[in-house]
C-alpha cells in the first residue's frame, strides 16, 4: 500500500536558542483534572467566538485571493491580506486554518483519558514496568547536553501547525527533542530568557510565536508535552460577552525582543501597526502607526535600547527612536520589505541591512539620507538575510528562487563568495547559530526535505575568506572556533585565498556519544532513540 503524501508540508519560520540556556532534562506537563476543566472550557468559549465570525468578510477575502492570484502574485509573502497571501504563497486552496467546531471540541474532551504520567510507573493503566536500566538509558539520550543548543522550529503538516524543538550538536547529531501542538500557524519566531511570572527573574528558555491569531503565544521550550503557553500578550475582542480585544486586530508576521529592555518585545503585524509590549504587565507601552501596509521585519539595535528598525510592505525602512513620540527617520526601497537587521560586527554601529520582494539587499547607515549601496542578490524576493554572529562582514541570503547565497560586505561593494541550491523548495526562514561563527539552519517548502542546517565551511571559497577574521586557518574545525578568537580584528589574521580541503565532520572526536536519527518520508526524523 502506497504512503499518502499530506496535502502540504513546509517550515514557516525558525529561531536559535543559545547553549546552556536549555534545561539539561526538561520537565514533562503533568494535567490536573481543574487544569484540563480549565482548558476545555476556555476552548469551548473560543469555538463560540469563532462561529460568530461574520461569512461575509470570509466571502471578502475570498474573492480578493482570487483576483490577487489571477495578477500573478503567487509567490510574495502575505501582502494583501493574512488569510489571503497565506494562501496565495503556499498553494493551500483546499487548507483549513479551523478545524470543524463539532469534531475539535470532540478531541478536546477526550484529553482527560490521556494523562501523561512520568514514568509507566505512575501509569495504573501500564502492567509492565520500566526497568531500571533502560530508565535511566532514556534519560540519558533525553538530556540536553551543556555544548547542544536548541532550534525552535515552526511546521505546517497536512492541517497540523507544531512547533518543533530540535537539538543540534555540530559533533553528533539533528534530531526533534520534543514537539507542540500550535492552536494557529506560526510566522513568526523569537527566543527570550526573560519570564515575567518568575519574581526572581531568573534566566528562562521561552520562545514568543506571531501567527495567523492576533494575539502572541509565549511557550516555556523546558517543557514537554505543553498543553497550552506559558503566557499570551493581546486577547480577541469577545463580540458576544462585549469584551474588546487587546493588542493586534490580525496576524503577527513579526517579533523582535530588546535584549537591553528585557520586559520590552516588538510585533509587527498585518493590521499595519507595531506594538511594544511590557512583559512585565502583559500590557501595551507603546504604538506606532507611521506605516501604510504590514509590517515584516523588526529588530532592535544591538546597542541602543531605544532603536527600533522595521520594515513594511510599503516599500519602506524605518528606525524608531522608541523613547518619546513616534518619531523616525524613513528610506524609500524598490520593493516590499522582506527583512531587516543590524550589522552588528561593523565598526559603523548605525548599519543596517533590508531586502525586498524584488530580491535587492540594501545597506542603510541610519545618519545618511541614502543607502550606501544596493545589491542585486537574487532573481526573486530576498526572503532571509542574516549576518554571521562572530565573522565580520559574512553574510548569508536566502530567496524564493530556491538558492542560497554567501557574500562578503566588508569593503565599498558586497562580493559573491558562494552560491547553493539546498533543494529545499521556495526558501522560506534562515536564522543564525548565535555560538558558531558559520552554521546556519534554513527552511522551505519542499514536502520531502524541507528543513536543514548549514554548516557554510563546507565551501573551500568560505573557509579561504572567512576563516582567517576569526582567527582561524583555512581548515580549521569547529572545535577550533570555540577556543579561538572569534571577534579577533580581521587585520590582524591574513585572509588565505588558497583553497584547503574541507575538514571531514564525521571525523571529529565525539565525547558525549548522542543517538543517531535518520528522515523519513515527509520530512520528519524519526524520533524513535535508540537504546544503549
Amino acid at each position: 500500500m502506497e504512503e499518502v503524501e499530506e496535502s502540504v508540508n513546509f517550515i514557516t519560520c525558525a529561531v536559535w536558542v543559545p547553549r546552556g540556556a536549555a534545561k539539561e532534562n526538561p520537565d514533562k506537563v503533568e494535567v490536573s483534572k481543574e487544569d484540563l476543566a480549565r482548558i476545555i472550557a476556555e476552548t469551548k468559549d473560543n469555538i463560540e467566538e469563532l462561529e460568530e465570525v461574520n461569512e461575509e468578510e470570509y466571502e471578502a477575502i475570498e474573492n480578493e485571493a482570487s483576483g490577487t492570484a489571477a495578477a500573478g502574485t503567487s509567490k510574495r509573502a502575505l501582502r494583501e491580506d493574512d488569510t489571503i497571501d497565506f494562501d496565495v504563497r503556499y498553494q493551500l486552496k483546499d487548507y483549513e486554518e479551523e478545524e470543524d467546531s463539532e469534531d475539535k471540541l470532540k478531541q478536546l474532551l477526550q484529553l482527560g483519558s490521556m494523562a501523561v504520567h512520568a514514568s509507566n510507573e505512575e501509569d495504573p493503566y501500564v502492567t509492565l514496568k520500566d526497568e531500571e536500566d533502560d530508565d535511566d538509558s532514556e534519560k540519558e539520550n533525553h538530556a540536553i547536553l551543556p555544548s547542544d543548543n536548541l532550534i525552535a522550529v515552526g511546521h505546517v503538516e497536512g492541517e497540523a501547525a507544531i512547533l518543533e524543538v530540535y537539538v543540534y550538536n555540530e559533533a553528533a547529531s539533528l534530531y526533534v527533542h520534543h514537539d507542540i501542538l500550535l492552536p494557529a500557524v506560526p510566522l513568526a519566531m523569537e527566543w527570550l530568557n526573560y519570564d515575567p511570572s518568575d519574581e526572581q527573574l531568573k534566566p528562562a528558555n521561552l520562545v514568543a510565536i506571531g501567527s495567523m491569531s492576533p494575539v502572541i503565544d509565549v511557550w516555556d521550550l523546558d517543557l514537554v508535552d505543553s498543553l497550552e503557553p506559558a503566557f499570551s500578550l493581546g486577547s480577541k475582542a469577545k463580540k458576544k460577552k462585549k469584551i474588546p480585544g487587546v493588542g493586534h486586530k490580525k496576524p503577527v508576521l513579526s517579533l523582535a525582543w530588546n535584549k537591553h529592555a528585557e520586559h520590552v518585545l516588538a510585533s509587527g503585524s498585518v493590521d499595519e501597526t507595531v506594538i511594544l509590549w511590557d512583559m512585565q504587565h502583559g500590557t501595551v507601552a507603546q504604538q506606532l502607526k507611521s506605516f501604510e501596509e504590514k509590517v515584516q521585519s523588526l529588530a532592535w539595535h544591538h546597542q541602543e535600547s531605544h532603536g527600533l528598525a522595521a520594515g513594511s510592505c510599503d516599500g519602506k525602512v524605518r528606525i524608531f527612536d522608541c523613547r518619546g513620540e513616534e518619531t523616525c527617520k524613513t528610506w524609500k526601497v524598490d520593493g516590499e520589505v522582506e527583512c531587516v537587521l543590524w550589522d552588528a560586527l561593523s565598526p559603523v554601529s548605525y548599519n543596517c541591512l533590508a531586502s525586498t520582494d524584488k530580491g535587492k539587499v540594501y545597506l542603510i547607515d541610519a545618519r545618511q539620507e541614502k543607502p550606501l549601496w544596493t545589491l542585486d542578490a537574487h532573481t526573486e524576493a530576498c526572503t532571509g538575510i542574516v549576518m554571521s554572529p562572530k565573522c565580520p562582514g559574512c553574510l548569508v541570503t536566502i530567496s524564493s528562487d530556491k538558492t542560497t547565497k554567501i557574500w562578503d560586505i566588508v569593503g565599498e561593494a558586497p562580493a559573491l563568495v558562494e552560491q547553493r541550491e539546498p533543494k529545499l523548495g521556495t526558501m522560506t526562514c534562515l536564522a543564525s547559530c548565535p555560538d558558531l561563527p558559520f552554521v546556519f539552519c534554513m527552511g522551505g517548502d519542499n514536502k520531502k526535505n524541507n528543513f536543514k542546517v548549514w554548516d557554510i565551511r563546507e565551501s573551500e571559497k568560505v573557509r579561504a575568506r572567512f576563516c582567517g577574521r576569526v582567527g582561524l586557518p583555512a581548515d580549521c574545525d569547529e572545535m577550533e572556533v570555540e577556543n579561538g578568537t572569534p571577534n579577533a580584528d580581521p587585520s590582524a589574521a591574513p585572509v588565505s585565498t588558497q583553497p584547503q580541503p574541507a575538514t571531514s565532520q564525521a571525523a571529529t572526536a565525539n565525547p558525549n556519544p548522542r543517538p543517531k536519527f535518520k528522515k523519513k518520508k515527509g520530512g520528519h526524523l524519526d524520533r524513535r532513540r535508540r537504546r544503549t
